[in-house]
């Protein structure tokens, strides 16, 4: 069916009778006459009871009329569209975060991003990271942020490796050095993070260099880590996000570490659209505040995680 066709029908509608409408759409009568009664036929069902001088719908015709409704009520959204597309004044973007990055660093990133994206909506969720590529792999999530262990169709990911640091109380005899080595962290309050890779990393450290750490607490969150060093209750190992951020209190210092301890995740995307404009900004927006940061990064290539 033609536009035409439900312009015609809409107007009769609301004007109640074909003269009527004939006059708002500058259209002869016989016109909009033949609009209405192609359009019936390609309906096969009559819209008007007609009485006396004046059309009123049937109860096929009032069925009709919502759907119709609802197509001008679409088209009419399209002007505004047009216009959020002139001014760049439109869009939205669906991320995902795993727990470690949604509490600081991220909403940072965000909170800049938005001031140079107007009239966006964002919807920033926190999940687990097995949560997180599920959404990805559904395709409704534009970026994701996870750890990855495993081959996911439909999802590409892209490698993000850093270094963690040593964050601790600023009155701590650690502030005397310039890096913190894995000895260093013998007698220590050690605040132990699940048994994640990084952790697992340095136990392993600890292990072949015969190391004791005093080990009174374990958490599930870097930010948690983060507040404990804060109040004082020990130093901690951890990603150079939530230590940045952590940093920036006066009772709370930071290091590099003397020896090499990655920390790895991936920014994943939906393999099965191209990767959203407003994604690919946000992403630029994350690595300038990293360089900002003194953050220093390994950003790999995009790969298929179905074929990794």
């Amino acid at each position: 069916m033609k536009l035409s066709q439900l312009n015609a029908f809409r107007a009769i509608v609301e004007c109640k009778t074909v003269t009527a409408a004939a006059q708002r759409l500058n259209l002869s009568q016989p016109a909009v006459s033949r609009l209405l009664a192609s359009l019936e036929d390609q309906l096969a069902f009559s819209l008007f009871i007609r009485k006396t001088n004046r059309l009123e719908l049937n109860d096929e015709g009032k069925a009709f009329y919502l759907e119709v409704a609802k197509v001008f009520e679409a088209m009419s959204g399209l002007d505004s569209a047009a216009d959020s597309i002139r001014t760049q004044h439109f869009g939205s973007l669906n991320i995902a975060v795993m727990p470690l990055l949604s509490n600081a660093f991220l909403p940072r990133i965000l909170a800049y991003f938005l001031k140079q994206s107007n009239e966006i909506k964002v919807e920033f969720k926190t999940y687990r990271s097995e949560e997180v590529l599920r959404r990805v792999q559904s395709q409704t999530i534009d970026i994701g942020f996870s750890f990855i262990d495993e081959q996911v169709a439909g999802v590409k990911a892209q490698r993000v490796i850093s270094e963690c640091v040593c964050i601790f109380p600023s009155d701590s005899i650690l502030s005397e050095k310039v890096a913190i080595d894995i000895s260093d962290l013998a007698n220590h309050n050690l605040i132990r993070h699940e048994k994640d890779s990084t952790q697992r990393n340095l136990d392993a450290l600890f292990n072949r260099y015969g190391i004791q750490a005093k080990e009174m607490i374990e958490v599930s969150l870097s930010s948690t880590a983060a507040a404990l060093v804060r109040e004082g209750v020990g130093i901690a190992i951890t990603d150079p996000f939530t230590a940045q951020i952590a940093s920036e209190h006066p009772n709370v210092e930071m290091r590099p570490l003397a020896f090499n301890l990655p920390f790895e995740f991936d920014i994943t995307y939906p393999a099965l659209k191209p990767i959203h404009r407003h994604a690919e900004k946000f992403i630029e927006q994350f690595l300038l505040m990293a360089d900002e940061m003194n953050i220093t990064l390994s950003i790999g290539s995009i790969r298929d995680l179905e074929n990794q």
